[in-house]
């Protein structure tokens, strides 16, 4: 059973007093950080549904708490859209039955997504609620059958209409993939002001939720050790060791924002790694720790010798897909820095081969000495 949790939260401000749907700048436009965001959102959907596809899953929920419009004011399509071609293409050549759920509880982007959305009360649902009104709903009815999945993808307007219970549900689900995205800068610009401004409150509260102490977020020195701050918040949270995060940038206004993606399974974290190598425009990515092969590196050369099950693994942990970890691993045996020894059973294997990947996962085929 593919058990995941993505979460994806977008928490942005207009300024201290408004909050304002950053999938959209002030005209209602979809900005180029934003474009990549649904990219992103795009092709994982695509590897998503392929897997869930080989799964005994009978019915699979694509679920938007913040669905918004559908459609900027410029005309481009939003996630709402994005996921409904998405599960057109692939539901009609599969006897899955695949929903597309949405929700906004702003009642004008509620007609303009009937409108742009067009439900048919099975295959694309849209209703008008409270988020964590919404979102309790369908967990409690997810845990109820155990042939469905879910996917959230939550992309607020303000992360402050969820609850502090509403975000344990999340964390607590079964079967439940979920995606947060986070304003980093402008979270660490009201968090270092040495105030208790009644602006600051709901970041506290955020902060309270996820169980990182607002004394704690000021003492980081820089956006990056809140960045981590936040990872191991999540790592926590939802109790596993594959969280990662990307950095996005708005270059019209330079902010910044942490893409963070959380999974209690291997391969779902391998097919979001996957769909983050596919993004055209990664030169608007800033580097991030889990793009460095230096951690990896450090890792596996705390061990004597690893397998090949065990080299997988550290790959996906520190966010290097097969192809990357095969790399390094090459360049190891031509400079002649490690051995490596075949499994009895393995009698043809050939320079270069390291049997990294998913299929390879639970029976060792070599084991690689490091000198």
């Amino acid at each position: 059973m593919l058990k995941c949790i993505y979460i994806y939260l977008y928490l942005v401000f207009k300024n201290l007093n408004n909050f304002i749907d950053d999938t959209m700048d002030t005209k209602g436009n979809i900005e180029n950080h934003s474009k990549i965001k649904l990219s992103i959102y795009e092709k994982y959907l695509k590897a998503y549904l392929s897997i869930m596809m080989r799964l005994y899953f009978t019915d699979i929920f694509i679920v938007e708490p913040f669905a918004g419009k559908g459609i900027s004011n410029n005309g481009e399509e939003g996630s709402a859209i994005i996921a409904k071609n998405v599960i057109t293409s692939i539901s009609n050549s599969s006897n899955k039955n695949i929903h597309l759920v949405l929700n906004d509880i702003k009642k004008e982007s509620y007609v303009d997504l009937i409108k742009n959305l067009k439900p048919d009360g099975n295959r694309v649902l849209c209703f008008n609620k409270d988020a964590n009104e919404f979102i309790n709903d369908v967990l409690s009815k997810a845990d109820h059958k155990t042939k469905t999945n879910h996917l959230f993808f939550i992309d607020p307007w303000g992360y402050t209409q969820l609850r502090g219970d509403t975000y344990q549900n999340i964390f607590k689900a079964k079967r439940l993939d979920i995606l947060i995205f986070i304003p980093i800068n402008h979270i660490y610009r009201f968090l270092i002001k040495e105030e208790n401004s009644e602006q600051l409150k709901p970041i506290a509260g955020f902060l309270n939720d996820m169980g990182i102490a607002e004394e704690d977020a000021r003492k980081c020195q820089d956006e990056m050790s809140f960045v981590n701050e936040i990872k191991k918040a999540f790592t926590k949270k939802a109790d596993t060791d594959y969280v990662y995060y990307k950095e996005l940038k708005n270059t019209k206004s330079n902010n910044k924002y942490a893409l963070f993606f959380l999974t209690k399974h291997i391969l779902g974290a391998e097919k979001f790694l996957e769909a983050l190598v596919k993004i055209k425009e990664k030169d608007l990515f800033e580097n991030t720790i889990s793009d460095e092969d230096l951690p990896f590196i450090e890792n596996i050369h705390k061990n004597k010798s690893l397998t090949n099950c065990e080299l997988y693994e550290y790959g996906i942990l520190h966010g290097l897909l097969p192809k990357k970890v095969t790399a390094i691993l090459n360049s190891y045996e031509k400079d002649n820095k490690i051995t490596v020894m075949p499994m009895p059973e393995v009698s043809n294997r050939k320079k270069g081969n390291f049997y990294i990947s998913y299929k390879n996962k639970e029976k060792p085929k070599i084991k690689i000495v490091f000198k």
